[in-house]
């Protein structure tokens, strides 16, 4: 069958001819073969979805093929990406972001720690950052200490107030202290 968008463009006498409608059916099958093989090429090129230029990746960083599954190479290629990034804040930001819902990271300088702030709305993954962090760990810093927030919701309490204004006499405004 001849797609809509050609029909508008050919002639009525084309609907008739089968080697049209051949064409045109092979040619469907091809376009949709042709998107199919771009869109696997270009998820070669995103590491997450990388399966067969995953030894690409692994000649790009260790020079060689690693052994596992894909899930276990991506994860040693992840690592390895992480651990060539300068030892900043953002690198600290970007670890945290990835593992959970992170509000905040400080570096202690005294004590040689990094403190990572979690919100408790959202679950983290506190093994999984603290292995990223070993592995991007300078020698300087001891540890990363984790902590996590409450979020704290404003509680407004709304009501009517009444106030009433009386005087009592109080005896001895008359008469005057210190005697006489």
């Amino acid at each position: 069958m001849i797609p809509l968008r050609y029909r508008e463009m050919l002639p009525p006498y084309w609907y008739e001819i089968d080697m049209a409608d051949r064409h045109f059916s092979v040619m469907k099958q091809e376009m949709d073969s042709r998107l199919q093989t771009i869109d696997d090429l270009s998820n070669q090129f995103i590491l997450q979805r990388s399966t067969w230029a995953l030894w690409i990746w692994e000649w790009v960083y260790f020079r060689k093929t690693q052994e596992g599954s894909d899930d276990e190479r991506r994860e040693a290629i992840r690592r390895k990406r992480w651990g060539d990034r300068p030892f900043k804040l953002p690198l600290l930001r970007d670890l945290g972001n990835q593992h959970g819902k992170l509000l905040n990271v400080s570096e202690d300088f005294l004590a040689k720690e990094i403190h990572y702030e979690f919100s408790l709305t959202q679950p983290f993954n506190m093994a999984g950052l603290q292995a990223d962090f070993e592995y991007v760990r300078p020698v300087h810093i001891r540890r990363a200490v984790f902590s996590s927030v409450v979020p704290t919701q404003t509680i407004i309490v709304k009501g009517i107030g009444y106030s009433h204004g009386v005087d009592f006499p109080i005896c001895g405004f008359e008469i005057p202290f210190g005697g006489g």
